[in-house]
């Protein structure tokens, strides 16, 4: 055998620098805990940024980030064979986060696409660390879990310390700067814990369903109608693919009846208002107007079809300052006329913002992406190889990813930096392309 036979023999026997380990458990374990207290919490907690500190930035944040990175960059090189693996598998997801950086050359603030398109990257490139570092997926959803239930106590501590703080007239925000975003933690938590509780041993159910009813009740508080009604359709799938586990075809067989009473109902329901489906949800809801969203998103239309190919830029079009504040040029005597400038900072429908941002085609390519790794994630969980308990992460994981795309259909975090579901859920796919690295043997291990 030859040297150079010999060494490569060497290198492909030789286990994965098991020196190396330890250092790599507690690196990561530090950036997880780091990325998810700058997700969930943020450096700013209570405070509404005006509009020019919202473009101007802020230096703590780019402390922290760059911080947080360059572990990130720790990470990677201690687990650089994954590292390479994982990045082939994510292609789609970093031409993304290139192309929001390339449409500096087209954007209308350049210097702001610049800062905002970098932050972007630097925030996927601390998610990628994470998913490359992580070595076992039940800890990891323990250690998940724990963190949100934890951020979730703190908003309730907070807002009975601080009511006039954290309660404003149309719901609990909590230490966020709206209802809306601390809805999107109730909800992200909810998922988290409903399949936490799945795979967890009797000892921890008290703990789990305790810790779910104190989130639920924030949620409730926070009255986001689209948070919580997600939350519901999130827990209800978790608790009927563990339902269809345990009772096998019976349970399916006998979801599908009761599923087709319901939709029994709702046509009779159409039925009795001539099939008029607007005026059906205006008997039982009173608004279908989104909250009188559907306004904004026409304008947010018109303006993304003048940029329809490639948008005017990732991160260019709101928070760019008082003097260049898109709805001064809303249609006078509109609704939107009279907001005063900077209120509004985004259209509230993640598919319209970020054809805003980088244009109709890239929109159309990210999502697909998004529904390809949600579809993938799902089909793991579900008939994939290894332990339950991890199987079932990933489940949770895929079921965000499906709660994500619709939460866009009313507020816009589709690949928006800085937004606590859009960092949630380029965590969750980056993961998601880890599982088919699940040991043979189901030990439960990313390997």
């Amino acid at each position: 055998m030859s040297s150079t036979d010999a060494l490569t023999l060497h290198y492909r026997m030789a286990p994965a620098r098991p020196a190396a380990a330890p250092r790599l458990e507690r690196a990561t374990s530090v950036l997880l805990i780091g990325f998810l207290l700058l997700t969930f919490i943020g450096t700013h907690p209570l405070q509404v940024g005006s509009v020019a500190q919202r473009a101007d930035g802020s230096i703590l944040d780019r402390i922290v980030v760059f911080s947080l990175f360059g572990l990130a960059l720790a990470v990677l090189w201690l687990a650089r064979d994954v590292a390479l693996r994982a990045l082939g598998r994510n292609i789609g997801l970093f031409f993304i986060v290139g192309f929001c950086i390339a449409s500096i050359a087209w954007s209308n603030f350049p210097a702001l696409t610049l800062r905002r398109s970098i932050l972007f990257f630097l925030l996927t490139a601390i998610s990628f660390a994470v998913a490359v570092g992580v070595t076992d997926l039940r800890r990891l959803h323990t250690q998940l879990f724990v963190t949100l239930v934890a951020v979730v106590f703190v908003n309730i501590l907070v807002t009975i310390a601080l009511p006039g703080e954290a309660i404003t007239p149309i719901g609990v925000k909590g230490i966020y700067t709206q209802k809306n975003v601390a809805g999107i933690v109730g909800l992200i938590t909810m998922v988290v814990g409903a399949t936490w509780l799945v795979g967890a041993g009797r000892r921890r159910v008290l703990f789990a369903l305790t810790a779910l009813a104190f989130t639920f009740g924030f949620l409730i508080a926070t009255k986001s109608r689209t948070s919580i009604n997600l939350a519901v359709l999130g827990v209800a799938v978790v608790a009927f693919v563990a339902l269809s586990e345990k009772f096998g075809a019976v349970f399916i067989m006998a979801s599908g009846v009761l599923g087709a009473l319901v939709l029994s109902a709702m046509l009779i329901w159409l039925a009795l208002f001539d099939f008029d489906f607007g005026s059906a949800v205006a008997a039982i809801i009173g608004d279908t107007s989104y909250s009188g969203r559907e306004e904004l998103w026409a304008f947010a239309r018109r303006a993304a079809e003048k940029r329809t190919w490639l948008g005017h830029g990732y991160g260019a079009y709101w928070d760019v300052g008082l003097a260049s504040d898109p709805l001064l040029r809303a249609e006078a005597g509109s609704w939107l006329a009279s907001v005063n400038p900077g209120l509004i900072n985004q259209a509230h429908h993640g598919y319209l913002e970020l054809w805003l941002h980088i244009g109709l085609p890239m929109t159309v390519f990210a999502t697909v992406f998004v529904a390809q790794r949600a579809l993938f994630g799902g089909a793991r969980a579900l008939f994939g190889a290894g332990r339950r308990e991890p199987r079932i992460f990933l489940g949770s994981l895929a079921t965000l990813l499906l709660l994500f795309l619709l939460h866009n259909l009313t507020e816009a975090s589709l690949f928006m930096r800085g937004e606590i579901f859009s960092n949630f859920a380029v965590f969750a796919m980056l993961l998601l392309s880890r599982a088919r690295d699940l040991g043979a043997q189901g030990a439960g291990a990313l390997k």
